[in-house]
């Protein structure tokens, strides 16, 4: 298969109190053998349980309020390199994004445990160092 005829799969997801509700578009899907998500051992990502997957904005779509709503909460810290969001009313950790022109530009990671109707225990994960970022 070339690139563009790579399987796809459409995936819904939300904070707890689906006040944030988006969906994203994966290729490969989750259920791909090539298809992993990241655990990062930063101190966020490791005390909040994230599991990301690294997303073009391009293949999100939020179905209910964006990034910029009063009920998004926003979050950087050390060097200030990424934006992390997480909902305002239930403290759900969505995604983050680099705010640092040239670094990961154009890309969100979003946590795939606000994914409905995925099975975290089943995905491949591959561990990536943060802390060194």
């Amino acid at each position: 298969m070339t690139p563009t005829q790579q399987p796809s799969q459409k995936y819904t997801a939300s904070c707890h109190c689906t006040q944030i509700r988006y969906t994203v578009t994966l290729s490969p899907p989750l259920s791909h053998p090539d298809a992993c998500v990241v655990e990062c051992n930063c101190s966020i990502c490791a005390r909040n349980g994230y599991l990301n997957v690294y997303v073009r904005d391009e293949c999100i779509t939020f179905e209910s309020v964006g990034l910029e709503s009063e009920v998004v909460e926003k979050y950087s810290f050390g060097k200030g390199r990424v934006r992390h969001y997480f909902c305002g009313s239930c403290g759900c950790s969505l995604m983050a994004e680099s705010v640092e022109r040239g670094f990961y530009e154009g890309v969100k990671a979003l946590n795939v445990r606000m994914f409905h109707d995925v099975d975290v225990s089943t995905l491949q994960r591959r561990q990536v160092d943060g802390k060194s970022l």
